[in-house]
C-alpha cells in the first residue's frame, strides 16, 4: 500500500533551467506545470529526493519556500547530503530510511528515465514518468531498462492517477 508520494525535484516540481546560473540559494524559485493544481489536491505526506551536486536539504527547502511550496514536503532528501546520487541504489535506500518507508510504501515520480525511474526499478519503487515535453532535462538519457510503472503527460493528472490507484 502506498502511503508516500516522493517526487525528483528539478524539472519535476521546479524549473531547473530558470536561473541555472545563480546559486540555488538565490535563484529564484518557479514551479514546473500542474504543480500549483496538483499538490493541494493531495492528501499522502510527500517528498523531494532530489540529485543535487552542492544544494542540501535545507538549499532546497529554501528554494521551494520562494515558490510558498515547502509547506507541501515533509521530508527532503538530497545526494549532496547522503553522498550518493541517482540511480544508485544507495540514493533509494537512504531516502527511503530517511522517510521511514519501505519500498513498496513509496510511489516515486520523476521526468528522467536514466536517474529517477532507473533508480526506483532498481530498489523495487513504483514510479510515475512525467511524459510531456515541458518536463524533459538536458541530461536524460534513453534507458531502455528504466520501466516506469505508470506515466503521465502532465503533473496535473496525477491526483487522476492516484484516485484510479485508490491512493
Amino acid at each position: 500500500m502506498i502511503k508516500v508520494l516522493s517526487f525528483d525535484l528539478g524539472h519535476t516540481i521546479l524549473d531547473e533551467r530558470a536561473g541555472q546560473d545563480v546559486d540555488i540559494r538565490f535563484r529564484t524559485a518557479i514551479p514546473m506545470p500542474g504543480v500549483l493544481e496538483a499538490l493541494p489536491k493531495i492528501r499522502l505526506p510527500m517528498a523531494i529526493w532530489a540529485n543535487t551536486r552542492d544544494a542540501t536539504a535545507g538549499d532546497v527547502k529554501r528554494w521551494l519556500s520562494r515558490a510558498a511550496l515547502d509547506r507541501y514536503f515533509r521530508w527532503i532528501v538530497t545526494s549532496s547530503d547522503i553522498g550518493y546520487r541517482k540511480p544508485d541504489l544507495r540514493f533509494f535506500a537512504s531516502a527511503l530510511r530517511e522517510c521511514g518507508c519501505n519500498a513498496d510504501e513509496v510511489l516515486f515520480i520523476g521526468n528522467q528515465l536514466n536517474s529517477d525511474i532507473k533508480g526506483a526499478n532498481l530498489c523495487g519503487i513504483q514510479s510515475v514518468f512525467l511524459t510531456g515535453s515541458a518536463y524533459r532535462s538536458s541530461d536524460d538519457v534513453l534507458d531502455p531498462t528504466a520501466i516506469p510503472t505508470h506515466e503521465i503527460e502532465h503533473l496535473a493528472d496525477l491526483p487522476n492517477l492516484l484516485a484510479r490507484l485508490c491512493l
